[in-house]
């Protein structure tokens, strides 16, 4: 059983990448868009949902990211996608 801080910590060990608090940030908006939309427009929060919601996003960022992570972030993103 592990705290919240020790599972984002071990997450942050296993991704070891500079942009790891906005991949959370981005997976918690997904789960916030996934909730909206089971209130607001009557569709049922799954996990494809969720991920689909989460790699939109993702793509997105691609061009806010800044420019010294930018190519790292693009490799990241083609292995998940």
């Amino acid at each position: 059983n592990l705290s919240v801080l020790e599972a984002f910590q071990d997450l942050k060990y296993k991704l070891n990448r500079p942009f790891f608090m906005e991949i959370i940030i981005l997976g918690s908006w997904a789960i916030w868009i996934s909730r909206n939309n089971k209130f607001f427009e009557h569709i049922a929060p799954s996990f494809q949902g969720w991920k689909f919601i989460f790699l939109e996003e993702l793509k997105l960022l691609r061009y806010t990211m800044k420019k010294k992570y930018a190519h790292q972030f693009s490799a990241w993103l083609e292995t998940i996608l």
